[in-house]
């Protein structure tokens, strides 16, 4: 028996329905309750007060809920292998050998730049902004920390560069999904989006190196360097053995197994370090991978970098990409994110008003989705005759797709690319969100060719 129509909700049923929402999460955040998390769990509930209230079948809206998170539970499983890594990864002494090697070896004026560009390569090559910001991140951020750095900054160069290489990766998943949802070539895609990304990673490496010179200049206090090297080399045994867990991870992804499968076989070797030569007990280091790896150092610096990591750190980043993402399924199926939509294509005159409507379709699929992959397909599903109409190619569509659906991912604080990067890398949204001039960049550039023209290819100019 085929399940009937879903009735959805009409232009005010949906507003007042998404009013109430952000006014659900406005207040959790105000009150400083659990962030977004309680206001998105109550979200559920209002969606199901409407349900009744408006005759709706529930259960067919639910289930939009639990197909919309089949997309995101590889995201939730790499998280939680990401918090055992960690804790692994500082038992065994593998983050804190990386610490003293860069302490020694790295100018605190360029370590902004050289995360960047450090986690760019990386990502680019392995194709995943997870593994890099989740290895290379992590251990730039902990070398940031103990040299006196503002964390939001290296925060932001870690994502950046991490989001350059996954971005025009042809190893990447949106990388291959958005030309796949445009109808365009991948190497026609990769090519197109040299142009909105090139020009803002160029911008941003000369802001980090600017901003680095600020971070070191007068009046920069690094710390007692010497003093947490002198603490690290005394309290870990240092050396090759102990970075194993790290190349071996790095090994993986650049061999293409899964995120969940390298950070997992990661977090292993970490604990058989951990084991072999800090002389941790099996019972210590389960431990370690569920509560997080503390440290009994009383140097705040190093409490604060060292005391990290476990799988129970990150269920309440999981708790938040569960209702977020469910919440955006159940929009999707009561019509709601189609009403929004067709609010930004009806004054579309020319090349430039489209390209807009596409970044800002792009953005909002994001907000209420809180996933990339989704953001694509509902974006691209509706653009995609619009584009076909004024006869503009496919790669333009999936570069706008990219540029906004992926790039948004880390500016929204409950997407699950901002739940991600906040939790991996120990640091607030509201301490990175200033410091990410890529993402901010490429949109405008997207939007700047789009009214030039530059860039902009039509299927007429075909021959």
């Amino acid at each position: 028996m085929e399940e009937k129509e879903l009735k959805t909700l009409n232009g005010w049923q949906s507003a007042l329905l998404l009013v109430l929402i952000i006014a659900s999460v406005a207040l959790c955040v105000g009150l400083k309750v659990g962030g977004p998390m309680i206001g998105l769990f109550l979200s559920w509930l209002i969606i199901y007060g409407f349900c009744v209230v408006f005759k709706i079948d529930y259960k067919q809206v639910n289930q939009g809920a639990f197909d919309a998170l089949k997309v995101v539970l590889p995201t939730m499983a790499i998280l939680m292998a990401i918090g055992v890594m960690i804790g692994a990864w500082m038992q065994s002494g593998t983050i804190p050998t990386i610490i003293v090697y860069g302490l020694k070896a790295i100018n605190p004026t360029f370590l902004l730049t050289f995360t960047l560009l450090f986690t760019a390569v990386l990502s680019m090559v392995t194709g995943t902004s997870y593994g890099s910001a989740g290895s290379a991140g992590v251990a730039m951020m902990a070398i940031g920390n103990a040299m006196g750095l503002n964390p939001g900054m290296v925060a932001g160069a870690v994502i950046c560069g991490a989001m350059f290489g996954d971005k025009l990766s042809p190893l990447s998943d949106t990388t291959n999904l958005a030309p796949a949802v445009a109808g365009a070539k991948l190497g026609d895609h990769v090519k197109s989006m040299l142009w909105t990304t090139v020009p803002p990673m160029l911008i941003s490496i000369v802001i980090f190196t600017v901003l680095g010179f600020s971070q070191t200049g007068e009046g920069y206090n690094p710390g007692d360097l010497n003093m947490y090297v002198d603490y690290l080399e005394g309290s870990f045994h240092i050396g090759f053995v102990t970075l194993i867990p790290a190349i071996l991870l790095i090994a993986l992804l650049l061999l293409r197994v899964g995120a969940f499968e390298a950070l997992g076989i990661g977090a292993v070797a970490g604990a058989v370090v951990a084991m072999a030569f800090q002389g941790s007990s099996l019972q210590s280091v389960f431990s370690v991978a569920y509560n997080g790896f503390t440290s009994d150092t009383e140097i705040a610096v190093l409490k604060a970098i060292l005391n990290r990591g476990g799988m129970s750190s990150m269920l309440q980043y999981v708790a938040i990409i569960t209702f977020a993402v469910g919440m955006g399924g159940m929009l999707d199926r009561l019509g709601v994110l189609n009403r929004i939509l067709s609010l930004f294509t009806k004054k579309i005159h020319s090349d430039g008003s489209l390209i807009l409507a596409t970044m800002l379709v792009g953005y909002v699929t994001s907000i209420v989705s809180s996933s990339s992959p989704m953001s694509h397909v509902l974006t691209g599903r509706l653009m995609q005759p619009l584009f076909k109409e004024r006869h503009i190619e496919p790669r333009i569509l999936s570069r706008c797709l990219e540029d906004s659906g992926t790039l948004a991912g880390p500016m929204i604080p409950w997407h699950g690319y901002g739940i991600y990067m906040a939790g991996t890398l120990g640091v607030a949204w509201s301490q990175y969100i200033l410091f990410v001039p890529l993402l901010w960049l490429t949109p405008v550039f997207s939007i700047f060719y789009g009214y030039t023209g530059i860039s902009i290819l039509h299927t007429k100019d075909q021959k």
